[in-house]
């Protein structure tokens, strides 16, 4: 055997029990490594890799307070520092599927199940050594941020006959893919696929058709691995990227439902579905994934404070149509918010929303009393800024000032923004999420001709599409009623159809939540009553069928 150069070799060991790093610190040095560092916590394991670069880290997935093994595998392969592509190994002596397939996200080197036997560790380091060796030069050139000089290095030891050639291969098609030269990356793909189905490779073949903007070719791909491998995760997040090309939120959220039940714990999955959710207006979804976002991003680097105020917000919006499924969240919402500025730096405005969400969210727990005091601290907060940058917290103001019963002081608000802003078509957009009318001509436009393709497709008696399309933008203009009550009374003519539980819900929920924003003096309200009284009729036909 080559000499692996172990005695050159840095190594670090992170496990919160002392006992565990003597005994891996052991076998490391009964290998001949010749440095070992021990860390007792992910936090401090990262000062450790901040300070200096180790060529192998061994680290336990379960540290006991704070990060955890994952989080400091995201963090390290994530984030510019010196051991973002340093061999790691990745210790558990859990076997649950949720823990294990979300290490593998980020791909550790390995993941060795606890006990570890000293020829357990010898067999795998060796595999991995000794590719480390044979690939130097790739991995030199790649480092040193020389694609060509990779490229070159590659094509030589495959050439040579390396034994490590799917290795180079791998690596050639994805330089190859990450210089555009989409080709020369395809034909790679083929030509190991031609020999063997690797998974690597079809997902490399989805990564070229998605370069070559043929979302049909990526989709049959994307079938073909998910019908022979069922839980390989890059194959879902590949499935939601040509929903995203395709604009198809539906499709979107449903792919990312599936990939958070298979992987539970992948914090980026949860936040994506969360903000799926919400623009789908399934307030439901939104609000757990949300919520689980929030609870994995606790000493997480993919943790962000919008996250934590759109699990508030989207708490708020479910308490507005079911109190009943809300209640559960508002003490955790609250108390996300309260913790906002602790856990992502202070500043005026982001004070400001806090406590503009805290009021909303007391009225939610019925507390107007500290409802009251909030909104009164946000407003001293704020004062009368006419700062461009405050306009997201002044936008969130007049949503206080309505949930709050303040319905003039909201108006008197709104108003002066939108004379404010008269002539700023994009913060016209940004308003128009609070009107029944939009503003901005972008927005008039994308509503009339959302309205002429929709009632195009309601004449024709196409009444999914015709609700998709009034769906879609709703997603933008989420108080516009004439786009509410087309897209309920395309449902509900789906319902006469198909008497189907989802759309029955998601007509009820429209409902619900029309009757909050509706006014009695709204030209639409007589619309709305008429709406409202033929889906009770159906409602009340459906369950009497039911029954008998």
């Amino acid at each position: 055997m080559a000499d692996l150069g172990y005695y050159k070799m840095h190594a670090l060991i992170i496990d919160d029990f002392e006992n565990f790093r003597g005994t891996l610190n052991k076998m490391l040095m009964d290998l001949g490594i010749g440095n070992v560092d021990s860390a007792a916590s992910g936090e401090e394991a990262l000062r450790f890799c901040k300070a200096r670069s180790y060529d192998l880290i061994l680290c336990d997935n379960n540290l006991g307070k704070g990060k955890s093994g994952q989080q400091v595998l995201e963090e390290l392969r994530s984030t510019v520092n010196p051991c973002s592509d340093s061999l790691f190994i990745l210790v558990s002596a859990e076997s649950s599927k949720s823990i294990i397939m979300a290490a593998y996200d980020y791909e550790p080197d390995a993941y060795l199940a606890k006990p570890i036997t000293p020829k357990a560790l010898d067999q795998r380091l060796s595999r991995l050594i000794e590719q480390r060796v044979e690939l130097k030069s790739v991995l030199a050139a790649q480092k040193s941020g020389d694609p060509a000089a990779a490229i070159a290095a590659c094509k030589d030891l495959i050439a040579k006959g390396s034994r490590y050639t799917n290795a180079c291969q791998k690596i050639l098609a994805q330089l190859y893919l990450d210089n555009n030269e989409i080709a020369q990356a395809e034909a790679i793909y083929r030509s190991v696929l031609d020999v063997r189905e690797l998974e690597w490779a079809q997902l490399g073949m989805v990564r070229t058709k998605l370069a070559q903007n043929d979302l049909l070719g990526a989709q049959q791909w994307l079938e073909n691995i998910l019908q022979s491998s069922p839980l390989c995760m890059k194959a879902y997040d590949l499935q939601a990227e040509v929903f995203k090309q395709q604009n198809d939120l539906e499709g979107l959220q449903n792919i990312l439902s599936k990939a958070t039940e298979l992987s539970p714990l992948s914090i980026l999955r949860q936040q994506a579905l969360g903000d799926v959710a919400q623009q789908n207006n399934d307030l439901v979804t939104a609000t757990n994934a949300l919520k689980r976002a929030v609870k994995l991003g606790e000493h997480s680097c993919f943790d962000k404070a919008s996250v934590h105020s759109l699990f508030a917000q989207s708490t708020i919006d479910l308490f507005s149509i079911d109190k009943e499924l809300a209640k559960p969240m508002v003490r955790d919402a609250i108390s996300c918010i309260n913790s906002l500025e602790d856990n992502f730096g202070k500043s005026n405005l982001r004070k400001v929303e806090s406590l503009l969400l805290e009021s909303q969210l007391q009225v939610c727990n019925g507390d107007q009393r500290r409802a009251q005091e909030a909104l009164a601290s946000a407003q001293s907060a704020l004062g009368a800024t006419k700062d461009d940058s405050a306009l997201d917290v002044q936008i969130e103001m007049v949503r206080a000032l309505r949930l709050l019963g303040k319905t003039d002081e909201a108006q008197q608000q709104l108003t002066d923004l939108l004379q404010r802003y008269a002539g700023s078509e994009d913060k016209l957009q940004k308003l128009d999420v609070l009107l029944d009318e939009p503003r901005s001509e972008k927005n008039k436009l994308m509503v009339a001709e959302i309205n002429k393709k929709g009632i195009s497709l309601y004449n024709a008696k196409d009444f999914s599409a015709a609700a998709d399309a009034f769906k879609t933008a709703l997603q933008k203009l989420p108080n516009h009623i004439g786009l509410r009550l087309n897209y309920v009374q395309a449902m509900i003519d789906k319902l006469r159809l198909k008497f189907d539980k989802s759309v029955n819900e998601k007509v009820l929920q429209t409902l619900t939540k029309t009757n909050a924003i509706i006014s009695q003096q709204h030209p639409q309200y007589q619309r709305f009553r008429q709406l409202n009284d033929v889906y009770t009729g159906l409602a009340r036909a459906n369950e009497k069928d039911k029954r008998g």
